[in-house]
């Protein structure tokens, strides 16, 4: 009977803490450009009509957990554009510039990217931080007829041991996750190096 008062009380805590966990937020801010990514647009040699939808990923990405209780929701409002910059320096490298898909012909290929899945959670314990990130890329590339040449997907993960589990260590996670996929995926792909024809 003594110890039913710290019993409550512990109980009580984790109510509370429950109850907390969808109260607060975390919005990350943008990922940085790649810094390569101006210079190989500017020496592409062929370009490539792209669609990108990351209509799924609207909402929490995942959360900042003390111990095993959830404390704060992740949200990533940039993705689109973080996950494009990273598609357009890997066709760079490749000799590709991303353009918009207007539907026009005359692109030798078109390339339509999904993102499935994207997360990215910061795990807080007693000795140590742990920021986590998933990405996931699923791709389809079709000729100039409109005949499916490919269709691919590329997965990402980072998980590494920081001091903090913050901001800045979130999107170091999501960084890297989303560079993996995006390298898994155009090694998929396996275009061909791009050559002045390629418009």
């Amino acid at each position: 009977m003594l110890h039913a008062p710290k019993i409550t009380c512990s109980i009580g805590a984790l109510l509370i803490a429950a109850a907390l966990s969808g109260c607060f937020s975390t919005h990350l801010p943008p990922l940085d450009e790649p810094p390569a990514l101006s210079r190989l647009t500017s020496l592409a040699e062929g370009d490539i009509a792209f669609t990108l939808d990351a209509s799924g990923m609207e909402g929490s990405r995942g959360h900042q957990y003390l111990s095993l209780l959830p404390f704060t929701r992740v949200y990533t409002p940039d993705l689109a554009t973080e996950v494009t910059n990273q598609l357009k320096v890997q066709a760079g490298l490749k000799g590709y510039r991303l353009v918009p898909d207007e539907g026009q012909r005359g692109r030798r290929y078109h390339l339509a990217v999904k993102v499935e899945e994207c997360a990215v959670s910061g795990y807080c314990y007693v000795l140590l931080r742990r920021p986590h990130s998933r990405i996931v890329l699923a791709a389809t590339l079709k000729d100039a007829s409109g005949q499916v040449i490919r269709r691919c997907e590329g997965a990402g993960k980072s998980t590494f041991t920081a001091k903090f589990a913050f901001s800045d260590e979130l999107n170091e996670a999501r960084r890297l996750a989303l560079t993996d996929a995006s390298v898994a995926l155009f090694d998929c792909l396996e275009l061909p190096k791009a050559a002045a024809r390629d418009h």
